[in-house]
């Protein structure tokens, strides 16, 4: 018999990987692999759902063993292999007018007390910067939030959005913004109507006007510092944070309070809190903070 090609040695390597079970070990080795370079806390409650998806890359990329594959994580210069790590464990769950609330406080607060305490007298820009933006739809979203304020006030007021994440591949869905149905049938219809276009089949494209005042641009929030020269007025950050633990919550926290304006506003998600004795963001409402002095 004649020796298996290395394609055949590639597919039966997919097929034993099919059966590879990670061990409870394993597990904490990815987890803290994870932990290390994203902050991403990967608790024992998560292990079936991890290890489950990762057998999937396993199979994917033709690993036979575990330690196969996470030598190929550590030892990769590009980072590919950990591009795939974080797409697959993380969960890009996000829709027009998740938790529309927020938007809405925004417009018809947040925005109109900057415009009222003149807080653009020397820069008349307001800068919003939406941390861990998925596919997005958040973002699309601010910035509709951003000119319907504006445009209201007549503010001569520009304005612009710096969406982050830590997703290439969230990234590209979001730089293209174009949604199915699904992902817009909870958004307002007038705002549906006037700031996108139905495009072919049964999806709907953000307009030029608004895709414009959004720049997408990918970024690890555990860096020790953030390539920003210019502070923020408002900062979403909606449902990040829950996959930290409190020492990495602080941390951010922290470096949100450096990067943030004086007179700033904290979005961050329904499930998630600051506490009301933060002594960096001073509680406001439910999921909004404000900025304390110092």
């Amino acid at each position: 018999m004649g020796c298996l090609s290395g394609w055949d040695e590639l597919k039966m390597e997919a097929m034993v990987s099919q059966d590879i079970i990670l061990t409870h070990q394993e597990y904490k080795k990815i987890a803290r692999l994870v932990y290390d370079r994203f902050g991403i806390h990967l608790g024992d409650k998560k292990e079936s759902l991890v290890s489950n998806r990762l057998r999937k890359v396993l199979q994917a990329g033709g690993f036979a063993t575990f330690d196969k594959y996470y030598q190929h994580l550590i030892t990769d210069r590009s980072g590919k292999a950990l591009d795939v790590l974080i797409n697959k464990i993380s969960t890009n769950l996000t829709f027009f007018g998740r938790e529309a609330e927020h938007f809405l406080y925004l417009k018809d607060t947040v925005i109109p007390a900057f415009l009222a305490s003149g807080v653009f007298k020397s820069d008349k820009k307001l800068r919003i910067w939406c941390a861990g933006c998925s596919t997005g739809e958040e973002a699309y979203t601010l910035a509709i939030s951003a000119r319907e304020a504006l445009r209201q006030a007549r503010a001569d007021i520009d304005f612009a959005v710096l969406a982050t994440d830590i997703s290439g591949r969230a990234l590209a869905v979001a730089e293209k913004g174009i949604y199915n149905a699904e992902n817009v049938e909870k958004m307002d219809r007038a705002w549906l109507k006037k700031y996108y276009s139905k495009t072919d089949g049964d999806t709907f494209a953000v307009n030029r006007e608004i895709r414009e005042k959004v720049l997408f641009r990918r970024l690890n929030l555990m860096r020790p510092e953030f390539p920003f020269k210019n502070r923020f007025h408002v900062i979403f950050c909606r449902n990040v944070m829950i996959y930290f633990d409190q020492k990495t919550r602080q941390e951010l926290t922290v470096k949100f309070h450096k990067y943030i304006h004086d007179e700033g506003y904290l979005f961050i998600g329904h499930s998630e809190s600051l506490g009301r004795d933060n002594a960096y963001f001073s509680y406001v409402k439910p999921a909004v903070y404000k900025r304390s002095k110092g």
